[in-house]
């Protein structure tokens, strides 16, 4: 057990390095400061979008942090599956954090002292809230990591996925996708909340997380 405990704590030191930490922690206080908000209703829906940016730039290195560390030549002596198995350990803790920050920026956005407008109880849109902010973390981070470890270039891996994401993110992105958009929750009548087409979106951003993670494999044989 307490091998275990150090062994995550060595984690944790690689992954959430302290300038990592104090960007992050600025990036949701300054986005809670600077964007105005009118309603509860518009805090998920700024969160969602704009924590899947900080998850592409936080965890597109998670592969390849171990050549900044210069730990490279001992991390290529693992195997295949202790390699994956380090990569998703960094990954869950890298999620378990940052749905933390989106979570403390929500109540950050109160200072704002925005009001409920529709018949919908606050507390609901934050319950529904707290599990699709962590499905856009995962897979945000994970596609951002993914691209970087097939072009082995970290801005390279960054700039395709924020393409990416200002596509989605967009008239276009939703008129094309509509409900099957991973932003189907941005896009959604927050006025109706019967209306639950926008699981079709974090349903399809949830599997091909997944996907992803199950491609870790074939990408580190492929790529080294």
């Amino acid at each position: 057990m307490e091998e275990m405990e150090v062994l995550l704590m060595k984690e944790m030191k690689i992954c959430l390095p302290v300038y990592k930490i104090i960007y992050s922690i600025c990036f949701i206080v300054f986005l809670s400061l600077v964007r105005g908000i009118s309603s509860i209703a518009e805090i998920g829906i700024t969160m969602d979008a704009y924590i899947a940016v900080l998850a592409i730039v936080f965890c597109a290195d998670t592969y390849w942090m171990e050549h900044s560390g210069k730990r490279w030549e001992v991390f290529c002596l693992y195997s295949v599956k202790k390699k994956k198995q380090t990569i998703l350990k960094r990954l869950v803790v890298q999620w378990i954090f940052l749905w933390g920050l989106a979570l403390i920026g929500y109540g950050l956005f109160f200072w704002q002292a925005p009001h409920n407008l529709n018949t919908i109880p606050s507390m609901l849109l934050f319950a529904v809230y707290v599990p699709e902010v962590l499905v856009t973390i995962s897979f945000w981070s994970t596609f951002a990591m993914t691209v970087t470890n097939l072009l082995r270039n970290i801005w390279g891996g960054i700039g395709l996925s924020i393409i990416l994401w200002l596509s989605l993110n967009s008239v276009t992105g939703e008129s094309v996708l509509g409900k099957f958009n991973v932003f189907s929750f941005v896009f959604r009548d927050t006025q109706n909340i019967n209306n639950m087409e926008w699981l079709w979106g974090k349903g399809i951003a949830l599997g091909l997380t997944v996907l992803m993670a199950a491609l870790i494999s074939a990408i580190i044989k492929k790529r080294g």
